[in-house]
């Protein structure tokens, strides 16, 4: 995931989020199961931070405010089994980096599937990607800002975004046919109601051990707070 910068955390006391931890920061130590669910609010956790200019990349519309982390393939794979994707479906993947939700769900479940990243570095790993996968004729990757994608082709959207950018998407989310599911990595969306979360134990990106990962799921129509 590459895309363009929010935050997250338990609530502060006027309903918005603090801002994320910084990159270095220690990850949680892991809990004992590796896969739970709940309804409260769970705690924060290590995600994508607010990111610079690399450099050294090929020219971008501009600069993603966040880095690129990959979600781990465990957690893909809850994503779109919560998500309950299934034939017929066409997911979007807002922040695609290298393009493994897509390719996951075109070849797993036939289904079409679209990724859509600032950063032309991650779309052409993500086709090459799909090329090594076979899925070439299901996926399509584009470079483009997430909040100038059209949405309402989508019947699943996935996200790995900070919560002030899943915050920005809703006018766009609450144009998706009712009965489409939002999934998200590891960050709520403020003043929408989830339907519920998921705890996966997966390896965290910075460090060589495993951490709990959060899934959120929404349904629209959205339900306001």
């Amino acid at each position: 995931m590459s895309i363009v910068a929010c935050s997250r955390d338990a609530r502060a006391p006027d309903g918005e989020r603090p801002a994320p931890p910084v990159a270095n920061a220690t990850a949680p130590e892991p809990r004992v199961s590796s896969d739970d669910a709940g309804s409260a609010e769970p705690p924060a956790t290590q995600g994508p931070v607010a990111s610079g200019d690399a450099g050294g990349e090929p020219p971008m519309e501009r600069v993603p405010d966040i880095e690129y982390v990959p979600t781990p393939q465990n957690v893909v794979d809850k994503m779109l089994e919560v998500a309950k994707v299934k034939k017929g479906d066409v997911l979007y993947d807002l922040g695609c980096g290298d393009g493994r939700i897509v390719v996951t769900a075109a070849k797993r479940l036939g289904i079409k599937a679209y990724g859509f990243d600032l950063d032309p570095q991650r779309i052409k790993e993500s086709r090459e990607n799909a090329k090594r996968a076979g899925v070439e004729h299901l996926v399509t990757f584009e470079q483009k800002d997430i909040f100038d994608v059209d949405l309402t082709p989508a019947m699943v959207v996935t996200l790995y975004l900070l919560p002030e950018l899943n915050v920005r998407l809703i006018p766009q989310l609450e144009k998706l046919k009712p009965g489409s599911r939002v999934v998200s990595h590891d960050f709520d969306m403020a003043g929408v109601t989830y339907e519920r979360y998921w705890t996966v134990i997966a390896r965290d990106h910075q460090t060589p051990r495993d951490r709990e990962h959060y899934v959120y799921l929404w349904k629209t129509p959205l339900r306001k707070k």
